[in-house]
């Protein structure tokens, strides 16, 4: 006689450290996206997003590896191609929206998808020794949804060399670059990026409009982003406001 099927345990896990809540990828060993953590993921950012009780989210990953990227065969073998597509890209357009700072805690190589989660988040803390970059030219294929956010972080002719060879970069590589903003002993990372969450919300309730704006700013002329710039202070210097 057999018992109810188990559930299927959580490819993405939410704790909260104070006001910042971490939030896990946990489909190891190398919690690669399909379909199901990249709903559950966007889920998880959206509804943290929207609650008042956090300053600060801090995204990482189970294990030693950070994110391999899309897991391809999963997604082959499902027949669910166009619906993982849909759900991927949709997860991505979350980061430039919310009005929460964004970090990354990177504890070990981030590739492919994963690099660009990673150059979507506000602030990256990397544990030594790990690799970054897109890896899809080595397999014969095209990072076409990684290589966008890498475009905002990444410079230009770096960006190319990656894109182009395959070949990631190393952590002082990505350091020298810019693509991250400090290199870590793996044991320090979580603390470290606790950290800098602290950090970046110092502006308080000001964020929850700035950071949007900022990212908007990039996608307008300036004399769009001039206008919205002076709503803004409009709203910042009237009477009512603290």
């Amino acid at each position: 006689m057999t018992g109810p099927p188990t559930a299927e345990p959580s490819p993405v896990l939410v704790r909260h450290e104070q006001r910042t809540a971490v939030v896990e990828l946990a489909r190891p060993p190398a919690n690669m996206i399909d379909e199901t953590l990249a709903l559950r993921l966007r889920s998880c950012l959206e509804e943290l997003d929207a609650s008042s009780d956090t300053d600060a989210i801090v995204l990482t990953g189970a294990g030693e590896v950070f994110c391999g990227g899309a897991d391809a065969a999963a997604v082959r073998s499902s027949g669910r191609a166009e619906e993982f597509a849909e759900a991927i890209t949709g997860l991505f357009a979350f980061f430039p929206a919310s009005t929460t700072p964004l970090l990354a805690a990177v504890n070990g190589d981030a590739l492919a998808g994963g690099f660009g989660l990673v150059c979507s988040c506000d602030i990256v803390i990397v544990a030594d020794g790990a690799r970054l970059g897109t890896t899809e030219a080595k397999l014969g294929g095209w990072p076409a949804l990684a290589m966008l956010p890498a475009l905002r972080r990444v410079p230009e002719k770096a960006a190319i060399r990656n894109v182009l060879t395959g070949e990631p970069f190393t952590t002082p590589e990505a350091l020298a670059l810019g693509i991250v903003d400090e290199v870590v002993a793996p044991a320090d990372l979580l603390a470290r990026t606790r950290q800098w969450a602290d950090a970046v919300t110092v502006s308080g309730r000001a964020v929850a409009t700035g950071r949007p704006q900022f990212y908007r700013a990039r996608q307008q002329t300036y004399p769009q982003a001039l206008a919205e710039a002076r709503g803004a202070l409009a709203r910042a210097f009237s009477p009512s406001q603290p």
